[in-house]
């Protein structure tokens, strides 16, 4: 293990899914790991330290952010009713973000935004997955405030490094969207959005992996990334790996056309609004699902770090679901 002298890493979104686990393996690498949280959990990751913060209020990030050596932001809003809610959560938040650690007398060395694949959009051909090199055109409100929250990083001062990580669908044990899929696999029927296409996805333990190499490897600084498995994936491909990892049959899957699919986006909104929730699916969602083809290439990643050992889908659903 290198000599890292017990530095600090500050993660926002460290109560999620990836979060969590990208602090539980910062801790056994013998790094200190303080996670911003808007409350204090009922479960804590023994050894982080957390603090309470509002994203509203720069003087609280500010506080939390002091004698952090490295932070990665990842806290963003990812369902919404209104573009209005995405871009509080995901282009304002960052901003706060960003302004409290300008102002730090010594802020962190390096700063990673975990963006999304959204915010380049999706890629016109299976065959030619997008690249960082392709004009980005985000086709949805969280894909549009998630570029424009790389908008807010690259505001930073010069004297703080800055790198931008684009994985695309992201999956692991008690991921939340993935284990809806595979809810719906279980009973036996899966309406499908943009099931004719073929998708990129990057396993939990690999994109934190990425994490910490960009915190080590100052040939990332200032450079954006796609991460995930150097493959793609027909939808109807993963719905079967899902299947045969849980011992079901494959499901009766129906693919919506995308008025059809909007409509349902529509119908999720309004029964979470009554429910007074986020919704899980929306139209938002729905524009995304319309889009055939969501690949990407991490040849640049590979390129830049050496490192190209990715989890196959069919080895990390296992790990999932096994």
């Amino acid at each position: 293990m290198p000599d890292i002298n017990r530095k600090t890493v500050a993660i926002t979104g460290g109560t999620g899914f990836i979060g969590g686990t990208l602090a539980r393996a910062l801790l056994a690498r013998g790094y200190a790991v303080k996670i911003f949280t808007r409350r204090n959990p009922a479960r804590r990751i023994e050894g982080a330290h957390y603090e309470v913060v509002s994203f509203d209020d720069k003087e609280s990030l500010k506080k939390a952010a002091a004698g952090a050596d490295y932070l990665v932001h990842m806290a963003a809003m990812l369902f919404s009713r209104t573009r209005a809610g995405f871009e509080k959560a995901n282009v304002t938040g960052t901003a706060n973000l960003v302004g409290a650690v300008s102002t730090l007398a010594k802020p962190p060395e390096k700063f990673v935004y975990i963006s999304s694949l959204a915010a380049g959009g999706p890629s016109a051909d299976a065959a030619a997955p997008r690249t960082e090199e392709t004009p980005d055109a985000p086709v949805s409100n969280y894909g549009r405030t998630k570029l424009g929250g790389e908008k807010e990083v690259m505001r930073l001062p010069p004297f703080v490094k800055r790198t931008i990580l684009r994985p695309p669908i992201v999956y692991g044990r008690n991921e939340y969207a993935v284990s809806k899929i595979a809810h719906w696999v279980k009973k036996g029927f899966m309406v499908n959005a943009g099931a004719s296409g073929s998708f990129s996805f990057v396993y939990v333990d690999d994109l934190t992996a990425a994490i910490i190499t960009t915190l080590e490897n100052p040939a990332t600084d200032g450079n954006t990334y796609y991460i995930c498995e150097n493959r793609a994936y027909p939808w109807k491909d993963f719905i079967a790996m899902l299947a045969g990892a849980m011992g079901v049959r494959m499901p009766f899957m129906v693919d919506l056309p995308r008025p059809l699919l909007c409509a349902l986006g529509l119908v999720y909104e309004a029964v979470s609004w009554l429910g007074r929730a986020e919704p899980i699916f929306n139209r938002d969602k729905a524009r995304e699902g319309a889009a055939p083809n969501w690949t990407a290439s991490s040849a640049k990643w590979e390129r830049d770090t050496g490192r190209g050992t990715w989890t196959s889908l069919e080895e990390g659903i296992k790990k999932t679901f096994n």
